[in-house]
């Protein structure tokens, strides 16, 4: 193939009778240039030197760009396995049809093209968000609002949506050979991104709260009274017992009933108390545990399909 190559760019400078689209502007003095570079490089990518013969296919590209030597680029670039740009180089090889090819080397070309199609796909993004930047796999890719198509190889890609004061957003998206996969990023303000749920109706715990606070309060008030009683007991005992009485009071019926009503206040003011302060610490408690703070994020879910992959993104609230 390579002795072809090369008689088919001889014979185009040949021809100067004939002036082919890509033969126009390019005086022969540097096509001639173009040549030698051009079977330096067919020399080197025989010899499997692939690197080099790309460089020297660059360099004769520079001074006159055939369809061939792009042709010859692209087979070195699969050869190295840069695909994408090899497809670039085909689209630029084919950009004038048969013409510039023998009908072997146009069916070379065609199936070249057929092969890196296969190994590659588009992915398009669409952001609104005004300011926001889009990263493809690492790389800054371009600014909302706006939507971008790239060809890329095939397989799994990440985009990265991103603005200040906005939650980050990240993708994984899957791309097929040959078929487009398409995305929409949307970014959401960080101030809106956290919520705060509840177990239960917020209203319990702090009902709680309040009603054992008002239980609390209650036996405080007869914890009060109470003591109160007690030393209204005393001052009668005083007076009615100077010298002391029996220990029971069974002959001042009045202290002794005295006596129990103020002990008993005391007692229930502090069953009361405790009761309170029980349910004030529970419902504090409670209060506390049932609420749970939730980040808002998307949910992706990326579902083969004969076409490659299909991502969808849910926002829960």
């Amino acid at each position: 193939m390579k002795a072809l190559i090369v008689l088919v760019l001889l014979a185009a400078v040949a021809h100067a009778d004939k002036i082919e689209p890509w033969e126009q502007g390019v005086p022969e003095a540097q096509q001639a240039k173009a040549n030698a570079l051009f079977a330096d490089a067919n020399n080197l990518f025989a010899e499997k030197a692939h690197p080099a013969a790309l460089e020297k296919y660059k360099a004769a590209v520079a001074l006159w760009d055939h369809p061939m030597i792009r042709f010859n680029m692209a087979v070195t670039l699969i050869r190295l396995d840069r695909m994408l740009e090899a497809a670039d180089e085909l689209e630029k090889a084919l950009r004038f049809g048969a013409a510039p090819f023998t009908p072997e080397l146009y069916e070379q070309a065609l199936d070249y093209q057929a092969l890196v199609k296969k190994q590659l796909g588009f992915i398009e993004v669409t952001c609104k968000e005004p300011g926001a930047h889009i990263v493809l796999d690492g790389k800054p890719w371009f600014d909302a609002p706006g939507t971008k198509q790239m060809r890329i190889t095939s397989g799994e890609h990440s985009i990265v949506g991103e603005k200040k004061g906005y939650m980050t957003v990240s993708r994984r998206i899957v791309v097929a050979g040959g078929t487009t996969a398409k995305e929409s990023m949307q970014l959401f303000p960080i101030e809106g991104g956290i919520v705060v749920e509840y177990k239960q109706p917020r209203w319990m715990p702090w009902t709680l709260t309040g009603v054992g606070a008002a239980v609390t309060g209650t036996g405080i008030a007869l914890v009060v009274i109470g003591n109160h009683d007690l030393d209204r007991f005393s001052d009668a005992f005083v007076r009615q017992c100077p010298s002391g009485c029996e220990s029971d009071l069974s002959a001042h019926q009045d202290l002794a009933d005295q006596q129990d009503a103020a002990l008993l206040k005391s007692k229930i003011g502090v069953s009361v108390l405790v009761t309170g302060g029980v349910a004030v610490v529970s419902g504090i408690v409670w209060g506390v545990t049932n609420r749970r703070t939730r980040r808002l994020g998307p949910s992706v879910e990326v579902t083969p399909t004969a076409s490659g992959a299909s991502a969808s993104a849910s926002w829960r609230f």
